[in-house]
C-alpha cells in the first residue's frame, strides 16, 4: 500500500478481454496476492474490477504469510534455536514475502504526520518524499522490536497466532479502504485503482477473518477468548486510526493503510499475549 515495486493497477485487460478470463472476485484473489506480497502467482494484466477485488482479499494474503511465517517459527523451535532468534527469522520471511509493503507506509506515514503535526499538504508532500527521517525510523524499530518480542515469547504450540495475527490485521486497513475518501490527487500514484472499495469487498475482508477465527477455536489452537482478542484489537485501533486520518488530512492516502495495517498487528499481538499468557 505504499511505494513498493508491485505493478501499477493502471495496466488493465480490455473488458472483453476480461471478460473471458474469469469472474473479478477470483482474479481479484491473485491480483492481491501480486500486489501486496511477492508471491509468483501469475494472472497479469488484470481489469479494473480484479484491482477493486484485490483489498478483499488481503486477511487471505496475510493468512499465507503468517503461514509462511509460521512454519519457520516452528522449524527453529525444532532445530532449539534461541526464542529470538527463532522470532527473528519468522518476522524476516514475512518481512521478505511482503516486500516489507505494509513497513514502507508506516514509515512514510509517520514522517509525515509527524514531521507536520499541523500541515495537511505538508504532510502530503513529506509522505510522498521516498527518503526515511527519525519518526519513521524509531516507527519501525518499535514495530520491529514489538513483533519480534511478541513472537519470541510464544510456545511452540502456539503457532496459529502467527497465521491469526497477519490475518486479522489486514482486515481494518479494508474498511479504511471502504470508509475513507482517497486524498492522494497524483493521477500517477499505485494505489488509486484499490481505492474503489465496496461493502461487498469488506464483507468478504471479515469473512476471510472469521473463517480464521473459526478454524483456530475449532481446531484448539486458539481460545475462544484469545480469537475475540485477536480480532477486536486490531479492528478498534483501525476504527481509531480512521478518525485520526480523517481529521488531519481528510481522508487516506496509499501509505496510511499500511501505517493502519502495522499498528493494528501490534495491537493484536498485544491483546492475543495477553490472553494466551
Amino acid at each position: 500500500m505504499s511505494k513498493g515495486a508491485t505493478p501499477a493497477p493502471a495496466d488493465e485487460l480490455p473488458a472483453s478481454a476480461h471478460e473471458r478470463r474469469g469472474w473479478p472476485v477470483l482474479r481479484g484473489a491473485r491480483a492481491a496476492f501480486l500486489y501486496f506480497s511477492r508471491l509468483p502467482v501469475g494472472g497479469f494484466p488484470f481489469s479494473s474490477a480484479d484491482w477493486h477485488w484485490a483489498p478483499a482479499h488481503l486477511p487471505l494474503v496475510g493468512a499465507v504469510v503468517g503461514g509462511a511465517s509460521a512454519a519457520a517459527f516452528g522449524l527453529g523451535s525444532a532445530l532449539r534455536l534461541p526464542p529470538l532468534v527463532t522470532a527473528c527469522v519468522a518476522l524476516a520471511l514475512s518481512l521478505w514475502l511482503t516486500g516489507a509493503l505494509h513497513e514502507d507506509g508506516l514509515a512514510d506515514a509517520a514522517d509525515g504526520l509527524g514531521g507536520a503535526p499541523h500541515d495537511r499538504e505538508r504532510a502530503l508532500a513529506i509522505m510522498k518524499d521516498s527518503r526515511i527521517g527519525s519518526y519513521g525510523a524509531c516507527a519501525l524499530a518499535l514495530s520491529l522490536l514489538l513483533r519480534a518480542s511478541a513472537i519470541a515469547a510464544l510456545a511452540p504450540a502456539s503457532w496459529f497466532a502467527l497465521v491469526y495475527v497477519h490475518a486479522w490485521a489486514r482486515v481494518g486497513p479494508v474498511w479504511l479502504l471502504f470508509a475513507e475518501p482517497y486524498v492522494n490527487e497524483r493521477p500517477d500514484a499505485k494505489s488509486q485503482g484499490l481505492f474503489m472499495t465496496r461493502s461487498v469487498h469488506l464483507a468478504t475482508a471479515l469473512g476471510w477473518g472469521l473463517v480464521a477465527a473459526g478454524l483456530g477455536v475449532w481446531a484448539g489452537w486458539l481460545s475462544a477468548l484469545a480469537a475475540a482478542a485477536g480480532a477486536l484489537a486490531p479492528l478498534a485501533t483501525s476504527a481509531a486510526l480512521g478518525r485520526y486520518y480523517h481529521r488531519r488530512i481528510g481522508g487516506d492516502t496509499g501509505d496510511l493503510p499500511g501505517m493502519a495495517e502495522q499498528i493494528a498487528e501490534a495491537a493484536a499481538w498485544l491483546a492475543l499475549s495477553a490472553a494466551l499468557s
